[in-house]
């Protein structure tokens, strides 16, 4: 009995350290993307792209090299703060995804627009795309903001938009 125990142990482990090993990978792999002096980064009016307008307009940023996406930030003003959306993408596959909320901080009872503070974040470190095997990391929570959908369909969103600025 105590030897099964230590083997579930020891696997248990073992699992364990293969995830962080993935998420060191995959953290790697980022730190290349950003440090890819062979990139080039594009800049798109997002409400141009989609028809939509907030408060606070929005911005679309593409980074790409001769043969595809690199990485994708998308930001949103309202009239709270901002929603950013960050996806890295490795042979035109997401393999980290980060998402956002900053509020404008608070003066004498009104916003302070000089002042953004970030209040939630949500980060998907993907295993595998088509498998949907990631890990989801939290930290804080949202105030103003709501997930409208998944990590997966929100980031194939903002790919489809990319890709559409482009091609205009």
């Amino acid at each position: 009995m105590r030897k099964a125990f230590v083997i579930i142990l020891t696997l248990i482990g073992f699992l364990a350290c293969g995830q962080e090993n993935n998420l060191d990978r995959i953290d790697s792999e980022v730190k290349s993307i950003e440090s890819d002096s062979t990139i080039v980064k594009t800049e798109f009016d997002w409400v141009e792209i989609t028809g939509i307008t907030t408060d606070g307009g929005g911005i679309l940023k593409v980074w790409r090299n001769e043969k595809q996406i690199c990485k994708i930030v998308e930001e949103i003003g309202l009239s709270y703060g901002r929603i950013r959306t960050v996806i890295y993408l490795k042979n035109g596959t997401p393999i980290k995804i980060s998402e956002t909320e900053e509020n404008f901080g608070h003066e004498n009872g009104e916003l302070n627009y000089k002042e953004l503070k970030e209040v939630y974040r949500e980060t998907l470190y993907i295993f595998d795309w088509e498998n949907d095997e990631a890990e989801i990391k939290q930290i804080g929570k949202r105030n103003l903001s709501e997930a409208s959908c998944s990590m997966y369909e929100l980031a194939e969103s903002v790919i489809e938009r990319a890709e559409k600025a482009k091609k205009e």
